[in-house]
C-alpha cells in the first residue's frame, strides 16, 4: 500500500516582536498623558482621561499607568509663573524693526517736510516737483529755468538751489541711518552731435555731474553716498512733440533713499 504523502505545513510567523512593541506603545501613551496633564489643573479629569485612553489601547483598566502618578503628584501649569519675555534689543525702534525702519521713516518725513517748506515758501511749485513714497524722496528740477536746449551749464539760480538742497540733505543725515542720493540727468529728443556732446547720453550725464559737483561743494556731505547717471532722451515725462513738453524733459532728478549696506 502506497505511503500517503504528507502535505508540507506552513510555519507560523514569529510574533514575539509584538510584546516589546506593545510595551513601547504603553510607554508612549504614558508620555503623552504626562504632557496632557501638564496643561490642565483638574487632577480628577486627568486620571479619568488616563483610564479611558489606557482602556482604549487594551492596557488593563489603566491602573498600571495611573500608579505611575501618585495622588497629588500632578503639577498644574501656571502661566503666571513662566519667565517674562526678554526685553527688546537696544536700538529697536517703535515699530519693532531691528534694522531701524521707524527711525529711517522719521528721517525721510523730516526731509520731505523741509523740502515742501522750501518749495512753497519760494513759490517754486512750477519748477521743482516733489514725490514721497514713504521710503524715497524724488526731487525733480523740471524747467528751462535750469537748462537750455543742448546745454548742461549750471546757471546762477541753479547753483543757489543746489547749495540749498545740499544744506537740507546735510541736516537730514544720520550716521546710523545714512542716505543715498542718485542724481540723474535727462534731455529732450532733439538730436545733438557736437565735439563736446556726441549724443544726448553725454549731455544728460554732464547735467547730472554738474549739479552733483555743486552739491558736493558742501564738505559736510559724504561723497560716498552720492552718484550720478544719465538717461538721455529715453525717459521723458512729457510729450517731446511740443516745445512745452521738451522743456519739461530737460531736467535733473535727485532720488534720496536709504543707503544700501554693502559691507554687511
Amino acid at each position: 500500500m502506497a505511503k500517503r504523502r504528507e502535505e508540507p505545513h506552513e510555519e507560523h510567523a514569529d510574533e514575539s516582536w509584538l510584546i516589546p512593541y506593545s510595551d513601547l506603545m504603553t510607554l508612549l501613551l504614558a508620555l503623552f498623558i504626562v504632557l496632557f496633564a501638564s496643561s490642565t489643573i483638574q487632577e480628577e479629569k486627568f486620571r479619568a482621561v488616563m483610564s479611558s485612553l489606557a482602556g482604549a489601547f487594551g492596557v488593563s483598566d489603566g491602573s498600571s499607568v495611573i500608579e505611575m502618578f501618585p495622588e497629588g503628584s500632578i503639577i498644574p501649569l501656571d502661566l503666571n509663573a513662566l519667565p517674562p519675555q526678554p526685553p527688546s534689543q537696544a536700538g529697536d525702534d517703535e515699530d519693532g524693526d531691528e534694522d531701524g525702519g521707524g527711525a529711517f521713516k522719521n528721517q525721510m518725513d523730516g526731509l520731505y517736510a523741509s523740502l515742501e517748506r522750501y518749495v512753497s515758501g519760494n513759490s517754486l511749485e512750477g519748477t521743482i516737483g516733489l514725490e514721497f513714497s514713504g521710503e524715497n524722496v524724488m526731487i525733480t528740477l523740471k524747467s528751462d529755468i535750469w537748462f537750455k536746449s543742448g546745454s548742461a551749464e549750471i546757471t546762477g539760480g541753479m547753483v543757489n538751489l543746489a547749495r540749498t538742497l545740499s544744506a537740507l540733505l546735510r541736516d537730514s543725515q544720520d550716521a546710523e541711518h545714512p542716505l543715498e542720493v542718485v542724481v540723474t540727468g535727462h534731455t529732450d529728443n532733439v538730436p545733438i552731435r557736437t565735439s563736446r556732446y556726441p549724443s544726448n547720453w553725454y549731455l544728460s550725464m554732464e547735467r547730472a555731474f554738474n549739479f552733483l559737483a555743486v552739491l558736493l561743494e558742501n564738505k559736510e556731505l559724504d561723497p560716498g553716498s552720492f552718484s550720478a547717471r544719465g538717461y538721455g532722451e529715453y525717459q521723458p515725462i512729457a510729450d517731446n512733440g511740443t516745445p512745452e513738453g521738451r522743456q519739461m524733459n530737460r531736467r535733473v532728478e535727485l532720488m534720496v533713499s536709504r543707503q544700501n549696506r554693502r559691507n554687511e
